[in-house]
């Protein structure tokens, strides 16, 4: 944590070293971090650890914002980047191809969870409308009785979103 931190202070001046090898390494360390709060909310997702999942979010956020920022300088240094050491242009290649995969597991959890949470949201839908509908409404007639034998039906909206 300690080698991250001082990476991301020392990118705030300039994103990635001017040393391509040395920035490419950084980058590395990038997608590592990305890696961990990934691993960190499929997990939390799968475990249905809405608190942990939640957590998660500020530091998923300011990885990404890093992750981004790093791709946007490799990309601003097409040129510089060919002298890259071949061996780490392959394993950054591999921690892409990786990260890709787990991405796509953590955002096959996300729409896990949001079905979840659509199902949730209309099964507490649907019980407080046979809820409210077993409780007999009455009305009452032109002589001031209350009929009995009529029911009211209740409709009760709730809209969910995840």
């Amino acid at each position: 944590m300690k080698h991250q931190n001082q990476l991301l202070s020392s990118q705030k001046k300039n994103f990635l070293s001017a040393d391509p090898n040395k920035a490419m390494q950084e980058m590395m360390d990038v997608i590592d971090r990305m890696r961990g709060v990934y691993v960190r909310e499929t997990e939390a997702l799968e475990d249905m650890d809405t608190k942990g999942f939640i957590a998660l979010q500020d530091e998923k956020i300011q990885a990404t914002n890093i992750y981004k920022s790093g791709v946007e300088d490799i990309l601003r240094r097409k040129c510089e980047m060919k002298a890259v050491n071949p061996a780490l242009k392959r394993d950054l290649e591999r921690m892409q191809a990786d990260f890709a995969a787990l991405s796509s597991k953590n955002m096959d959890a996300l729409k896990r969870m949001q079905r979840t949470m659509e199902r949730l949201g209309q099964t507490v839908q649907r019980a407080a409308k046979e809820s409210v509908n077993k409780q007999r409404a009455f009305s009452y007639g032109e002589s001031g009785k209350i009929h009995n034998d009529e029911r009211k039906s209740v409709s009760i909206g709730v809209s969910e979103t995840a």
